[in-house]
């Protein structure tokens, strides 16, 4: 096998799971082929729930829809989730595997770091990228002698979150990767990292989640049917995210709310946004699909509002909605910084009042 993988896809269409999955399988001492366990009625997958919570408390073993949209290579095998080793993956203490991740997300990823992670101030808030110091103690930790006598997995997710620094400090690692390592990095924008880091890379792009997986992932964050199917629509597929129904519902609301006001709407009438960065990239999904209905393509995010977005379309000059999506494209890149989210929404809301008005 290839010693480094990048794995990429847009964010939310499971990177994060496939590729812990992926690692465990390799750290597994008992590792049981997925295409004979799916050809017969074998002991069943032991379903390990790693400490920390979050993503991570998921069955291990790929399910045959997970396991096609993965390279063969990283496919083949699922882990036995008996072993001593996937015992001290499930405790979350394999001496063997090192992620390197950034601190915001640790809670999110259901990581439970260990002492020796490089320590942080405690007046400083967590951080949103990879720091050279993880990279560098990832390096100290890949040239040591593996504690199981194995391989030893490095999972470095998101990719694209390395600083400068630490991607700096990582190429010289891939560049010569020691032996009997396996580096698994997942990354949401490829252009993102280091064109010298992508080359020491064998890429694999992660397609998006089918039907049948977006629908098992939606099971239990979706009642209906229909509503399975508006999510699915809203997130186009990016079923992994926290909360892919976030915006859904306001959306739906604003363009109930718009759709009674026959003149210039009042924004002081308009339900206002869960937060400035929902609302940004709800407005972005609403104006996007708002476009397409103006030049007689079906809607992409809100196929059950058509008749609402083909009356509102028409209320719309093309250019004013096209200047509006660059406005709100500028507002996205802003979206973590801090910002008064009353006059934010405010704004937002005015804003998209305004395409409403017959005046330039």
């Amino acid at each position: 096998m290839n010693s480094a993988w990048l794995i990429h896809a847009p964010q939310g269409y499971g990177k994060w799971p496939l590729l812990q999955r992926t690692a465990n399988a390799l750290l597994c001492e008992s590792p049981q082929s997925l295409a004979a366990s799916q050809g017969n009625a074998g002991p069943p997958q032991v379903s390990l729930t790693p400490t920390g919570g979050g993503s991570a408390s998921r069955p291990w073993g790929l399910s045959e829809p997970e396991a096609a949209r993965l390279p063969a290579a990283l496919s083949t095998y699922k882990a036995c989730g008996h072993c001593a080793s996937c015992a001290l993956l499930a405790a979350g203490t394999h001496p063997d595997l090192l992620i390197a991740a950034p601190e915001a997300m640790w809670p999110e990823l259901g990581l439970n770091p260990s002492e020796e992670t490089a320590p942080r101030s405690e007046t400083k808030t967590a951080s949103l990228e990879i720091r050279i110091e993880q990279i560098r103690r990832l390096n100290d930790w890949s040239v040591s002698t593996s504690h199981r006598g194995r391989a030893k997995v490095a999972l470095i997710y998101p990719a694209d979150a390395l600083n400068a620094a630490a991607a700096n400090a990582l190429l010289k690692t891939l560049e010569e990767p020691p032996e009997d390592v396996q580096f698994l990095l997942g990354a949401h924008r490829l252009d993102a990292l280091l064109p010298t880091i992508r080359s020491r890379c064998r890429l694999a792009a992660l397609p998006r989640p089918g039907a049948a997986e977006a629908q098992q992932q939606l099971g239990g964050k979706t009642e209906a049917a229909g509503a399975q199917q508006a999510v699915l629509a809203w997130s186009q597929g990016a079923v992994y995210q926290a909360n892919p129904a976030l915006g859904l519902e306001w959306a739906e609301s604003l363009l109930d709310a718009l759709s009674r006001q026959a003149a210039r709407p009042q924004s002081s009438t308009l339900p206002p946004p869960p937060d400035q960065a929902a609302g940004v990239a709800s407005l972005l999904k609403i104006g996007s699909d708002l476009q397409r209905v103006q030049v007689g393509a079906p809607p992409l995010y809100l196929p059950q509002k058509l008749s609402a977005l083909t009356a509102l379309a028409q209320r719309i000059a093309p250019l004013k909605l096209a200047d509006a999506l660059d406005g709100w494209r500028q507002k996205q890149r802003l979206a973590g910084f801090p910002l008064n989210q009353a006059l934010a929404s405010d704004a937002l809301l005015l804003e998209f009042a305004q395409l409403f008005s017959r005046g330039d």
